[in-house]
């Protein structure tokens, strides 16, 4: 007979030490960590830091978000699972037992879990490929009493079921060696345009929200109110999670060099006038092709302030053996010159350098082809050399079956009102 104890209010230290120092034991993810429920307690989420020790020693941990209900009834979400081994089916089988009934104490209808669990290995295009495999888990959760929802394709859920994980194993030249000939040729484009990758701290914040709002009118969504963005942040920072990157260029030496290159290919232009044959004919058509060019791209930028300019950022975070690029934005106005490849490159680049085992790019859909206007990112993320990684999805235990049932009918109404409050606050402001 095991000896375990079901604890409720786990130190930030204590709870986040399993996650830490028991990297090739147990599955941990940024979502599951303290500092996620000092986040999420700004969205009206109440976090519950709990845990199973066994034999006096931590052996799983759990973020319980509370979030009220109606007529005083409430739920639990548990972002990513709970942190443990999930091969040791006992501990598993506690861990249901004790949120279950630490649900019922708190009138919860329902407790959700999305782990951090491969459903089956994939390759580049989705199709099951000889290698890890879960489905005896997820039929083990059943019996458990999970309910397993239906699995997605998109975004449709609290997390994405499907991402691109990049192994950061190898040296630095073998991980960029699997970008795609286009990544690698955009990378080197960028650093040509004299992009340059810096990090940025709690005060540049409010860049970040400039870039973010601009994509965010430019694509047609609503994410987060600025303020959101702030707090996220200096939490996570405090406990050395985060890190800001941005990517800049100087507009007025592009515009120098652009006219320094005009000048070179107007006067070689000028020397093949007259000359015939089918050799000189192609060298005029590359030489105007080269001059049209140059002109597109100094008339794109006439009117632009001849400085340096933030064109480009991200918001990644890391915990345990990963990093996450969360968020993302940049001025389409600059496209031309990638330097969102040159700062994914370098957090790639620091994450290795960080020691941490993967890089996630945090999110896919897993139709491509049903994707519409999100089948560029999936496509911009395939390029990095990562592996497809399919989760097993979401799974429900219900508390109170008729109140659940009810419930459940009012989510699709209740995200439908949502979604169309933040379409009509970027209308607006567009």
């Amino acid at each position: 007979m095991r000896n375990f104890e079901f604890r409720e209010d786990l130190s930030r230290e204590e709870f986040n030490s399993l996650a830490l120092e028991g990297r090739q034991r147990v599955k941990a993810h940024f979502l599951g960590s303290y500092e996620w429920g000092e986040v999420s307690s700004h969205r009206g989420r109440l976090p519950h830091y709990v845990g199973v020790y066994e034999n006096g020693k931590l052996a799983a941990t759990a973020l319980v978000l509370e979030k009220s209900l109606i007529a005083g009834y409430t739920y639990f979400y548990i972002p990513r699972g709970f942190t443990m081994n999930y091969k040791d089916l006992e501990l598993l089988r506690y861990m249901t037992e004790c949120i279950a009934e630490m649900g019922r104490r708190r009138k919860a209808l329902y407790f959700k879990i999305d782990p951090d669990i491969r459903l089956h290995t994939v390759d580049i295009d989705g199709n099951e490929v000889p290698g890890e495999k879960n489905e005896a888990l997820v039929a083990f959760l059943g019996r458990l009493g999970y309910r397993h929802k239906p699995l997605n394709y998109g975004f449709e859920n609290e997390q994405p079921r499907f991402t691109f994980r990049i192994p950061l194993d190898g040296e630095p030249d073998e991980i960029e060696n699997r970008y795609s000939r286009t990544t690698r040729t955009r990378i080197r484009q960028a650093h040509e345009a004299g992009v340059e990758v810096y990090k940025g701290g709690s005060e540049d914040i409010r860049e970040f929200v400039r870039l973010m709002t601009m994509t965010e009118k430019r694509q047609g969504f609503f994410s987060h109110e600025p303020d959101y963005y702030q707090y996220f942040y200096d939490i996570l920072a405090a406990s050395g999670m985060v890190t800001l990157y941005f990517g800049k260029l100087d507009v007025g030496k592009i515009v120098d060099g652009l006219e320094r290159d005009r000048e070179t290919v107007s006067a070689a232009l000028k020397e093949l006038e007259g000359k015939t044959g089918k050799k000189a004919a192609g060298r005029i058509k590359e030489t105007e092709k080269k001059l049209v060019s140059i002109d597109k791209q100094l008339e794109a930028l006439a009117g632009k302030p001849r400085r340096e300019v933030v064109v480009s950022t991200y918001l990644i975070t890391h915990y345990a053996d990963k990093a996450w690029a969360l968020y993302a934005a940049n001025d389409m106005d600059y496209g031309r010159y990638f330097a969102n490849y040159a700062v994914y490159q370098q957090q790639i680049r620091d994450s290795k350098d960080e020691g941490r085992e993967v890089f996630d790019v945090f999110g896919t859909v897993g139709r491509p082809e049903e994707a519409g206007s999100t089948a560029g990112l999936y496509e911009f993320k395939k390029k990095w050399g990562g592996e497809l990684t399919e989760f097993i999805g979401e799974f429900d235990y219900i508390l109170n079956k008729p109140v659940y049932f009810a419930y459940s009918k009012l989510i699709p109404l209740d995200h439908d009102v949502m979604n169309k409050r933040f379409r009509k606050k970027v209308q607006k402001e567009m």
